[in-house]
């Protein structure tokens, strides 16, 4: 397959979680995973770019007519965030406060991670693909 035949090309990725709570969500973004803030616009929405190319925007939305819309508050959603070194910002996110569900650990399927919960209860992982140990 060449990169004419994939039909959605996106240029970029913007991800929306609703919350209720918009100071908890930005102590936990800002203070403890230390997002860069793109952009703060109103008192209910804040965007952070989640890689240095500033491909990708992780967006935290308060906004009562959203949230009733969409739902809020962690209901079925994993955000996956692929890191170079799982094990190295593991221990400097502990460092910052997060609190882990368990430490990095290896998967049959070629991902290493470790989970942790947003103040209103999304699932976020820290990801890196492993080759060594797969099961086949």
């Amino acid at each position: 397959m060449t990169e004419s035949d994939i039909p959605l090309q996106a240029t970029e990725c913007m991800i929306t979680l609703y919350h209720s709570d918009m100071p908890a969500a930005r102590h936990f973004y800002e203070d403890q995973l230390g997002l860069e803030l793109r952009e703060a616009t109103y008192d209910w929405y804040v965007g952070y770019w989640l890689n240095p190319a500033h491909t990708i925007t992780l967006s935290i939305s308060s906004s009562p007519s959203e949230n009733a819309q969409w739902g809020a508050d962690g209901r079925g959603v994993v955000v996956d965030l692929v890191v170079a070194d799982v094990d190295k910002t593991y221990r400097e996110l502990l460092q910052r406060g997060v609190v882990f569900e368990h430490p990095p650990e290896d998967f049959p399927w070629g991902l290493r991670h470790a989970k942790f919960k947003d103040p209103a209860g999304y699932t976020l992982t820290i990801t890196a693909y492993v080759t060594e140990g797969l099961k086949q």
